[in-house]
């Protein structure tokens, strides 16, 4: 039978356990409050540079935007002469603008002779077509019989009337001359387009 043990004797290797485990520190290798220090540290640390760049860059900017103050305040008497040059260049270019309005021709000769080929019957051909401030004067021949060709001139004149890119250009478009000549095969005739604004 095995003797009950006295909890208060002692044993061959004893000792008294005095440790107090809430005060002992911690005797792991790197220790929480250790991280957590070093996690504010981190923090605070990057809180100072984001701080520092900051303030790097706007001290940056506001010696750049006094410079260019300064260069605004050193060159007000060049712009100032720009501005001055620009305003009489304006004048100068709306005096050539009006000079330009004077001079201009009210149509061009290319387009006129585009407008009359696409307008002109099969049998007619121009020959002459003359140019003055007053207007234009056609001259050419038309291969057809007398009758027929004088009701050709007559329809040709009409649609030049009311052709939208000639008519609108001439007061007057009209029929001045028709002369069956010596040889009786062909007509000759001469068609004015007085100008808008002309004799």
């Amino acid at each position: 039978m095995k003797r009950k043990r006295d909890p208060l004797g002692l044993t061959p290797h004893w000792h008294l356990d005095c440790r107090i485990e809430a005060d002992l520190p911690e005797d792991t290798i790197i220790g929480t409050r250790f991280l957590v220090h070093v996690g504010f540290i981190a923090v605070a640390v990057a809180a100072m540079v984001f701080t520092g760049y900051q303030a790097y860059v706007m001290l940056n900017w506001q010696r750049q935007i006094g410079d260019w103050e300064q260069r605004i305040k050193d060159n007000r008497a060049e712009v100032r002469d720009i501005q001055r040059l620009q305003q009489e260049y304006a004048v100068e270019a709306a005096k050539i603008d009006q000079a330009y309005a004077l001079v201009r021709p009210r149509l061009y000769v290319s387009e006129l002779v585009a407008n009359l080929g696409r307008t002109r019957p099969e049998r007619m051909a121009i020959d002459i077509i003359e140019w003055s401030e007053a207007g234009v004067i056609i001259r050419g021949n038309l291969r057809e019989r007398s009758d027929r060709a004088t009701e050709m001139l007559g329809g040709y004149v009409e649609v030049l009337r009311r052709d939208p890119q000639i008519g609108p250009l001439f007061r007057e478009i009209v029929l001045t001359d028709l002369d069956r000549g010596s040889s009786g095969e062909t007509l000759r005739f001469e068609i004015k387009l007085s100008m808008k604004g002309g004799a």
